[in-house]
């Protein structure tokens, strides 16, 4: 993989791949809700639908056939820290398929038809996530977890701030963050590099550099955030102040939550799901970004099992750091370790993780340090990072559905009572 910068600032990674028919061409913008105001949140979601809907000389009909035709897939998404769009195409089509999406992304027509339609469509987004109690679970964690920094932000932006949107604020997120400085180009597979460079130097070549992003800090606040809703399933989130996405603990982290509860052996799957049967899915998983996060265990299950299912929970949190053994080790370590190698054998996977590497951290680790850093886990690192970090007395817990009260939820996080 190599890195180009064209003279305006905009970084350019280029991953030719002979062996390839096909070809992944990515495109990163640091435009995300934590870039967002009160009164603005939800524009940069709402900015990436817009770009399908026509460009100053492509209609959404358009931009659909030409795609179509080339056999192209074209898409996008929206995280807290930026936008990602991309195409995939045959590597004889994937400077046209390119030219159509830089097209959409640099020429917005922003026809306010087009923003009235699509309005409609993302508040119908935001109700499918309220009808969705993982959905909501996970982003009243955040907003609470985050309160008082950006990171609060919902990407999709409430109900109010996206009926509020005007034509203007787009624009003025357009020019504010889609510059040179706050792109990052990647293209792998089967493609012509002469061809490729030509085409960027003549459209995002010629974007204003614009100053590189200066992304908010971040820092976990502590509490028990609770909804009651009508759903089936009641969700849980227990959660942990964590690592930004570099952190001399990181692999270690990765180890210990996937042997806690990631793999199919890990313990809070084995006894809370296998063989107590309390809940249909239990998770431990990291939040990580670039100047924080948080460590989260997750759980769905009925109402009424909450109690059993929490205070089992937090028994294992409480042992695990006295009982890692170098076997549930080493399951944990191969596990990640052939995760990691199979996914990068997908060239868009691999270029996914750069771009976005590139982007938030101005630079790349290689895969190779990557793998050394999960195989260089010890078992007193284990051992010592779940001590510090999965603390009983640090954690936060967030419930959606059937939910109890805060003194019920405080005394089993205190172990202040029995199942």
């Amino acid at each position: 993989m190599r890195e180009r910068t064209l003279s305006n600032g905009l970084r350019v990674l280029l991953q030719p791949q002979a062996h390839l028919r096909s070809c992944y061409f990515g495109v990163w913008v640091a435009s995300g809700s934590v870039f967002e105001t009160n009164d603005n949140n939800g524009v940069s979601h709402f900015l990436e639908h817009i770009v399908f809907k026509g460009s100053e000389t492509r209609s959404a009909l358009d931009i659909a056939q030409q795609t179509d035709r080339l056999g192209a897939a074209v898409n996008a998404y929206t995280s807290k820290e930026y936008t990602h769009f991309y195409t995939r195409a045959l590597g004889e089509h994937i400077t046209q398929a390119a030219e159509i999406l830089l097209d959409m992304l640099l020429h917005p027509r922003l026809d306010p038809n087009d923003i009235e339609t699509e309005r409609g469509v993302i508040l119908e987004e935001i109700s499918m996530c309220e009808d969705d109690p993982g959905d909501l679970c996970y982003e009243l964690s955040e907003s609470s977890l985050f309160s008082g920094s950006p990171y609060a932000f919902e990407i999709l932006g409430s109900k109010e701030s996206v009926k509020a949107m005007q034509p203007s604020q787009f624009r003025a997120q357009l020019d504010r963050c889609y510059t040179a400085k706050r792109f990052v180009i990647g293209v792998s597979g089967a493609f012509d590099e002469t061809e490729i460079l030509s085409l960027l130097e003549r459209t995002v070549g010629l974007l204003p550099p614009g100053n590189a992003p200066d992304y908010p800090a971040l820092a976990c606040k502590q509490g028990i955030y609770l909804k009651k809703a009508r759903f089936e399933q009641t969700h849980l989130m227990l959660t942990f102040p964590g690592i930004p996405i570099e952190h001399p603990d990181l692999y270690t982290l990765q180890v210990v939550l996937f042997l806690l509860g990631t793999g199919a052996s890990s313990r809070l799957n084995q006894r809370i799901r296998e063989q107590l049967g309390l809940v249909y899915q239990i998770d431990a998983w990291a939040g990580r970004y670039l100047s924080g996060g948080y460590l989260a265990v997750s759980l769905s299950l009925g109402g009424a099992n909450q109690k059993q299912a929490l205070t089992e929970t937090c028994r294992i949190l409480r042992e695990l750091p006295q009982s890692i053994t170098e076997d549930e080790l080493l399951i944990a370590k191969e596990k990640l370790l052939s995760g990691l190698v199979m996914s990068r054998e997908q060239p868009h996977n691999a270029m996914v993780s750069c771009g976005q590497q590139l982007l938030l951290k101005g630079h790349i680790l290689s895969d190779e340090a990557l793998l050394q850093g999960i195989r260089s886990v010890t078992l007193p690192q284990a051992k010592g990072a779940a001590m510090r970090y999965l603390d009983l007395e640090k954690a936060s817990l967030t419930a959606v559905g059937q939910t109890k009260s805060e003194a019920f939820y405080k005394a089993i996080l205190l172990g202040e009572t029995t199942v």
